[in-house]
């Protein structure tokens, strides 16, 4: 008897010890844990989640408030949030649907389909396809300004805004992926010439109502379904930014849906039925590499590893909303998250970062990273600035060249060190030619062609990098502006003391007064808009905010003042010359104001090609 009653006693014992363990290893001990800490910690108003596993939902919760002022609570049956670029992965769905129909090919020009506009053949016997476009290889800037709108701007028909608002092609297409939302966009329309229905009308009927997505739209306005507010923490309170929208539905922009609904989503990525197992392979599979030994990219979707893990994902944000879609084939498990907030900021990404991270080690522990066998030689060929390619060459947004560069530099015997690739510098071990390994595993490889030097980071298939000469470096740039800015402030701050202490003393004639105040308040002119720029660039949230919405008008003042500086400097130029003909003020004046003119010149020369100088931005 007596053994009895121990036995019992030591099974209730492990019982009650074993049961935060068990609960911890649940979908619900994972995110309960860590979601509602973490939105706290980075001002979130609220988030959802789902999780689904072989087909089935097994975990459904929201957390905080889809509201800031009624304080309504997240319910991810029923609160609708914007989807943003996960709706990619619906784009190259419907394409995918057309392509096994014989509809459209994804090898053909897709000049064979569009009727209102042509895309131009910028490189002879390099056509852009629907392949290029689902991988992001067209090869087409990026434009950022303005592609926001509130939810209330009429917006135009999809081809309208196809024909009119074309970007550059600046790559050939299939050679390297730069992300796209134009491509998508033009995918979508093909996905409209095809189907012969308009592209919301095509998602609804073929891809939301098969899955039971009722609560799910990509037309604009949305759905008739309560919508969370976004939010953007300005460090003191919740803002609602000013345009969450857009015209290209294809790309994300407008795309709605309930969490429930992308839980639906998620299984019929997993579980073949409502798409067939040829489709889900095509969309989920390695269709394009920028390098043989990194991630790739699928059809809408992209690839990394967590824990030896294949993932398969797609990320989406806007002004006021970041998502996430995962899904594990390995394990027949999808996640998706939502968040009302912390997007641009980096917040929500963060929290994310570290809820999949808790929940893949409940699937599979993360094991020992092993020290990367290192090759020896000479990587110095490696050394550079290199700049993101996912750029906008034609205005004035190029200026994001400036904060994304990355910088290489040689660290020993097959050893590189760089910035700008995440947080700090990271050092990295060749393990074969060309392709470096991390201390945690992560990879990042070179490809040298046509004399031009490319780098591409494993943890992100969608980017590539190029290296630049030494005059177009950003840090040469900076290095530029930064000398000059200097001459300028000392200009500003001399004259007017000079002024003061010679009052009385020094009769110039006319012209040359002329000239230091033109000079004078050129350097003042150059000041504002440095200020304007280090007082937007001081958010980093509020500056994307304002660029991709357009609504500032600290954006739209401080855009200004570099044509008043065009305007000044080219008085302060003439006027320098006249200075040495008419020998105005005494020799060390002269050199002095000759220097100012030059330091105005260098910095208008490095803002011009930012397009900053004129109203690239108005067109």
């Amino acid at each position: 008897m007596f053994r009895i009653a121990a036995t019992a006693a030591l099974l209730t014992f492990a019982t009650v010890l074993s049961a935060p363990a068990a609960q911890a290893a649940t979908p619900a001990g994972v995110f309960d844990e860590i979601l509602p800490r973490s939105l706290a910690e980075h001002h979130i108003p609220g988030a959802a989640v789902v999780v689904v596993e072989g087909g089935k939902t097994v975990f459904s919760k929201g957390y905080g408030v889809s509201s800031v002022d009624t304080q309504a609570k997240v319910d991810p049956e029923h609160t609708g949030f914007l989807i943003n670029s996960v709706g990619k992965s619906i784009a190259a769905t419907a394409a995918m649907q057309l392509v096994e129909q014989g509809k459209l090919a994804l090898d053909a020009d897709v000049n064979t389909y569009l009727k209102s506009f042509k895309i131009p053949e910028t490189f002879p016997g390099r056509p852009v396809t629907l392949f290029s476009l689902l991988t992001h290889t067209a090869g087409f800037e990026d434009r950022v300004y303005r592609m926001f709108t509130p939810r209330d701007e009429k917006l135009p028909s999809l081809a309208e805004h196809l024909a009119n608002e074309m970007p550059t092609l600046v790559r050939p297409p299939g050679e390297i992926a730069i992300y796209s939302n134009y491509g998508f966009a033009l995918a979508g329309h093909l996905v409209e010439l095809a189907s012969g229905q308009s592209y919301s009308d095509y998602v609804r009927q073929h891809i939301f109502e098969p899955a039971g997505m009722k609560d799910s739209s990509v037309a604009q306005p949305a759905p008739d379904v309560p919508l969370a507010s976004g939010y953007r923490w300005d460090g003191a309170a919740q803002v609602v930014p000013p345009a969450n929208f857009g015209p290209e539905p294809p790309a994300g922009d407008g795309n709605v849906a309930t969490p429930a609904d992308m839980g639906r989503y998620l299984s019929a990525n997993l579980v073949p039925g409502v798409f067939s197992r040829s489709l889900l392979d095509q969309l989920h599979g390695a269709r394009f590499r920028n390098d043989p030994r990194l991630p790739a990219m699928g059809f809408g979707f992209s690839e990394r590893y967590l824990n030896g893990l294949r993932m398969v994902e797609k990320t989406g944000d806007s002004p006021g909303f970041f998502s996430v879609l995962e899904l594990i084939p390995e394990k027949n498990t999808g996640v998706y998250l939502a968040f009302n907030g912390g997007a641009f900021s980096g917040d929500a990404a963060a929290v994310t970062a570290e809820v999949l991270k808790a929940f893949v080690e409940r699937l599979q522990p993360a094991a020992p990273v092993p020290a990367p066998v290192a090759l020896a030689g000479d990587v110095s060929r490696f050394e550079g600035s290199y700049t993101n390619t996912r750029l906008d060459y034609d205005s004035f947004t190029k200026v994001r060249a400036l904060a994304g560069g990355v910088t290489v530099t040689a660290d020993g015997d097959g050893v590189l060190t760089t910035s700008g690739l995440g947080e700090g510098t990271r050092r990295w071990t060749q393990t074969a030619p060309g392709l470096f390994t991390d201390a945690a595993g992560e990879r990042l490889a070179f490809r040298e062609s046509g004399g031009e030097m490319l780098l591409f980071a494993g943890d992100d298939p969608n980017s590539s990098y190029e290296r630049t000469s030494w005059l177009r470096s950003p840090s040469t740039h900076l290095l530029i502006l930064g000398i000059a800015l200097l001459f300028l402030l000392g200009a500003l701050l001399w004259w007017p003391i000079r002024a003061f202490v010679r009052r009385g003393r020094e009769r110039n004639p006319k012209g040359a007064r002329f000239a230091t105040v033109a000079a004078w308040s050129a350097a003042l002119a150059v000041l504002l808009f440095t200020g304007g720029f280090a007082l937007l660039m001081s958010d980093l949230s509020a500056a994307a905010v304002a660029l991709t919405s357009g609504h500032s008008p600290l954006l739209s003042v401080t855009l200004l003042l570099p044509n008043v500086v065009l305007l000044l400097t080219g008085a302060a130029v003439v006027c320098t010359a006249l200075a040495w003909l008419r020998r105005w003020w005494t020799t060390p004046a002269r050199i002095t104001y000759t220097v100012v003119s030059v330091a105005l010149v260098a910095f208008l020369g490095v803002l011009a090609t930012y397009h900053l100088v004129g109203l690239p931005y108005l067109a």
